[in-house]
Parts: C-alpha cells; structure tokens; sequence
C-alpha cells in the first residue's frame, strides 16, 4: 500500500501512454489515484481500463504558472494528503537539426518545452509537503538527455536541461522534506513510435513500474535514475500500459505499507 490512510498518488498526462502505464502500476501497488488530463473523452477511456479501481478523473491541465497553480488549487479541494506526484516530460515534438533552426525558433521551443514541467513542480512540490509526510516528485525524461540523438537536436538540448533541471530540483526539495528524482528513459517506448516493438524498448508498464519502485524504501534515491541501469520487470510486457497483471509490482511493493517519512539523503 502506497501512502498513508486517505493519500493519494496525482498521475499528470494520464491518458497519454506513459500515463496510462503510471497509473496502472499506482493502482496496483495499492494506491489511490489522482488521474489528471486536459481531456475528459481520454479520461473516461482510462476509467473504463479500470472499472473498480479507486481512482479519481480530473481534467486539467499544466502548462504554464496559472494552470499549475489552479491544478494545485484543485488537488488541495480533493482534501486528500499527496503521497506522490508522476508526471511525463513530454519533448516529443522537438525534431531537426540545431543548425537547420533560427536561434530564436530553438530558444522559443525549449522555452516551450521546459515551462510545464517547471511550472507544475513549482505548485505542486509545495503541496506535497504542506502535510508534513514527506513525498515524491518523479518526473519520467526520455532519450537525447546524456547522448545527441541524430536528428533531434532540439530535444536533445531539452532533455538534457530537464536533468540538470531535476539535479537543482532534486536540492531544493530537501529543505522543505520531499523528493524530487528523474527517471531517465534513454530509449524509445512502446506505443509512442511505428512500427513493431524492440526487445530493449520498455513498455510504459514497465516504466510505471519502475517509477513506483521510487517511491517506496529501498528504492534509488538519486537525483537522476537512469532506467537502463535498472532490472527489467518480466511481467511488462503490454505495449499501452492497460495490463493488469502485474504481480510483479506487487511482490516489490506488498512490503512497504506507505511512504517513507522521508529523512531526504544528503
């Protein structure tokens, strides 16, 4: 069981398909969710993935300072303690060759890019301390961060902020007693590109369930967690995260019975 009595675990983007992997693995380990997403049709789609799970649909949305804090309004009118927040960092978009690209178009899509992600931490790393339990922050980074990815500069330069980002995050969340991490998907994901899924390509279940196992004791506590360096888990074998068999999530996570009171490591 994830958190204490009442808490409640928000999955931002959780009709997207690292979403929808989040949110199964949370559900699974025991917790209540929080599922948000700017679509209600989407939502209503991943409640029927999960018709007798204890899961609560929001619809919002983070993209900028004043909706992240109206989302953070939100969430606190729940009256539901936060054990966790799970959000994506989506730089899918970001494409071409730094040199095929005006500085000023570069700079506008990176400003693009990284301005949810610091906006909606900002509003809602607070939030998960006002209870005074502790909590974690796990943002979910893709591929280009440590390595160029050849044709795709931008997301590159992007992905790699985000870890830079997540370090300085990482910092400041231990003076107000939580846990910022990022876990760093350095390869593509079943589900967000065509053709036919690669043995080392995770699923978003298995990147789900790699995120919960941070939240829990005993899990890495690093500002950066890199997903290769990782187990793999047998049993994520679901391209779109919709399984809900993982057994495997659950032998990690039967033991812990809520969040660390976490004493943030120096």
């Amino acid at each position: 069981m994830i958190g204490t009595i009442g808490s409640a675990v928000v999955v931002l983007d959780a009709a997207g398909v690292i979403g929808r992997g989040l949110v199964a693995a949370a559900l699974d380990a025991g917790a209540h969710v929080l599922a948000v997403d700017r679509s209600p049709t989407a939502l209503a789609t991943l409640a029927g993935l999960h018709p007798q799970a204890s899961l609560t649909l929001l619809t919002g949305s983070a993209q900028d300072e004043p909706q992240a804090q109206a989302l953070a309004t939100v969430l606190r009118e729940t009256g539901r303690p936060l054990a966790a927040v799970l959000a994506t960092f989506d730089a899918g978009k970001l494409r071409g060759r730094l040199l095929d690209q005006t500085a000023a178009t570069t700079c506008a899509a990176l400003n693009a890019s990284l301005e949810p992600g610091l906006a909606v931490v900002r509003h809602l790393l607070p939030l998960l301390a006002e209870g005074g339990r502790g909590g974690s922050f796990v943002l979910i980074g893709g591929p280009g961060g440590r390595h160029p990815w050849a044709g795709y500069g931008q997301r590159s330069v992007a992905e790699a902020a985000l870890r830079m980002v997540a370090r300085v995050l990482h910092c400041e969340a231990r003076a107000i007693g939580v846990r910022l991490q990022l876990l760093s998907v350095d390869t593509p994901t079943w589900g967000l590109h065509a053709g036919p899924p690669r043995a080392h390509w995770p699923s978003a279940l298995e990147i789900g369930q790699h995120a919960i196992r941070l939240l829990v004791p005993g899990g890495p506590t690093d500002a950066v967690v890199e997903f290769a360096d990782l187990p793999r888990m047998p049993e994520a074998s679901s391209p779109d995260g919709a399984s809900h068999n993982l057994q495997s999530a659950r032998r990690l996570l039967d033991a812990a019975t809520h969040l660390r009171r976490q004493e943030v490591p120096s």
